[in-house]
């Protein structure tokens, strides 16, 4: 190949590479933050090694898509529109690339994991770059072919193996992602999935098993763990909020029956990765550098439950089947009601019809109504708690989930206008804002306090001992310029409520900065799990915790990627 024909390919990459800096400056600026501030000259280095070589597989890459034979080029540009209309279109909807937990939340397609599948958020961008490589490929004087699949076999193979070996280096080698196209963050995507997911079906996972007291004492209590859905801390009065929402819990913070820690930090922004962390009580600085299969195997708090002699109840107001976590989940999970219990098993919503398109929800004509899920499921628990000690229950609520408009009557419609969503997962305009906080704030407002209501009657005194942790499993970003309402990169969609209810201990700080991870070193001492036999370090306990304990928080919107939250 002449010179010519190189320094055309050069540039074809180096014009995509400033095409997307532009386009998409926090992820160009967070790679050069990352390489001038956080590393030494040996990690500069290594990581310049790493970015060039990536560099020149993206050049081989335009340089097949130029001068390689007919059939090769075609391949090209195909898997060129294939890969940015995917990257592209997160970006657009989430304002970051994939990684490999979105193709699996694409795979399993249910609920509102489907939310994280690219079909609905389908971006155009890709048009610009895919026409100015389809004119070099197609366009340009019909040129002498150069070389054929062989050769483009060979650059496919270098260009496989450099990204699978970048799985198992990134983390420790580079301290952090490579600085990279879009075209190179699907390969890295794609390869994550494929060294990380192989593995899971060659054989099931197990949980490690957590070690039992000798002598364990039966418990004499009730521990019920609220993980709510798509709850926004700031948007609580509780927190501060101008509009009411909460005036029922805010009078049960006057009356000193709830103990409030304000606005923690979610584990993550999504309620996949989100509820995985959670139950294993993970700290982001693990999961910065846990495969999925390493999470998955750490034993969980219903483990830990289970071996103090507690009966375990999980109740999902989302779901049909168990769709968190590990298979392996189950056998610590003496009642699991998924929302074919709680309501029936015939129950449709509107993600699976083939349309995809809201209905009204008042108009369903069998079973629950979705703003009737919650309270319905706060029914449920309070028989448990009133009539039995010894049970930990934990609690995946429906939540504020949108389309916010489904989660209260339309007779409880307070601040007008609310926004009225047309499709499952579409992203509303950006100047639909006001809109949108009318719709979620009267949805925060029915569904939190109406629960809460028919949870317990009297909060002075809760029967049998019983304490109510309550929290958030994401934030929301209210569709802010234009973007999916969470699954981001925003502090924003990491904001939730931390609360307890049933508690008078008067050492209980709330100065101190919480997050998701200081709740599972809670709820092991409401179990008395002692602290000798633990396996594992976990964060300090809501319950322990002094203001001077605090560190600053992150979270991890996504694995191998974590965000400070604090300022």
């Amino acid at each position: 190949m002449s010179w010519t024909e190189w320094l055309g390919g050069t540039m074809l990459a180096l014009g995509f590479v400033i095409f997307e800096a532009d386009r998409f400056q926090t992820t160009f600026r967070g790679s050069f933050t990352h390489f001038v501030g956080d590393l030494d000259l040996v990690g500069q280095i290594i990581l310049a090694v790493y970015a060039i070589a990536a560099l020149i597989l993206l050049v081989l890459f335009f340089l097949s898509a130029s001068v390689a034979s007919l059939s090769v080029r075609i391949f090209c540009v195909a898997l060129f529109a294939f890969a940015l209309t995917i990257e592209y279109s997160y970006q657009n909807a989430l304002g970051r690339f994939t990684n490999y937990y979105d193709i699996i939340a694409a795979m399993s397609a249910t609920g509102e994991q489907k939310a994280d599948s690219i079909s609905s958020f389908v971006s155009f961008a890709p048009a610009i770059p895919v026409a100015i490589l389809s004119f070099f490929a197609f366009v340009l004087p019909a040129r002498e072919t150069r070389f054929g699949w062989k050769m483009f076999g060979c650059i496919l193979l270098a260009t496989t193996l450099f990204y699978v070996h970048l799985s198992y280096v990134k983390a420790g080698l580079l301290g952090g992602d490579l600085p990279n196209t879009s075209l190179g963050i699907f390969c890295e995507s794609l390869s994550d999935f494929a060294v990380q997911n192989p593995m899971e079906q060659l054989a099931p996972i197990k949980r490690t098993e957590v070690r039992a007291p000798v002598n364990a004492i039966k418990p004499n209590n009730n521990i019920v763990l609220i993980f709510d859905e798509s709850i926004r801390a700031d948007h609580l009065s509780l927190n501060g909020y101008s509009r009411q929402t909460t005036p029922f819990l805010s009078q049960l913070e006057k009356e000193g029956l709830l103990i409030n820690w304000g606005i923690a930090a979610a584990a993550a922004t999504s309620s996949h990765p989100s509820y995985d962390a959670f139950i294993t009580g993970v700290q982001p600085d693990q999961l910065e550098k846990m495969s999925l299969r390493e999470l998955n195997s750490l034993p969980t708090i219903f483990q830990y439950a289970k071996t103090m002699g507690y009966r375990t109840t999980l109740f999902d107001g989302q779901m049909m089947k168990y769709w968190g976590g590990a298979a392996d989940d189950l056998n610590y999970i003496d009642e699991f009601d998924s929302l074919a219990v709680i309501d029936r098993p015939d129950r449709l919503e509107d993600w699976q019809s083939a349309s995809n398109k809201i209905t009204d929800e008042s108009q369903r004509k069998v079973g629950l109504k979705q703003w009737q899920i919650d309270e319905h499921i706060a029914e449920m628990i309070n028989k448990i708690f009133t009539g039995s000690t010894g049970n930990f229950i934990f609690v995946y609520k429906r939540g504020c989930h949108f389309p916010y408009e489904k989660n209260f009557p339309p007779e409880e419609t307070i601040w007008k206008p609310i926004y009225h969503f047309q499709e499952q997962y579409e992203i509303p305009p950006a100047d639909k804002v006001d809109a949108i906080l009318n719709s979620y704030d009267d949805s925060l407002k029915y569904n939190l306090d109406e629960f809460f209501k028919k949870l317990a009657v009297d909060y002075t005194a809760l029967p049998n001992n019983t304490v109510i942790i309550y929290t958030g499993d994401h934030g929301e970003s209210f569709y802010a310029n234009g973007r999916a309402g969470h699954g981001g990169d925003t502090v924003e969609e990491a904001s939730v409520p931390l609360f307890v209810l049933g508690l008078n201990d008067p050492k209980i700080d709330t100065n101190f900065k919480a997050s998701h991870h200081n709740m599972f070193a809670a709820m092991l001492d409401l179990m008395n799990y002692p602290q000798e036999l633990l396996s594992y370090q976990y964060s300090v306990s809501i319950l322990k915790a002094k203001p001077s304990d605090s560190r600053p928080r992150f979270f991890n919107p996504s694995p191998n990627k974590k965000i400070r939250f604090d300022p």
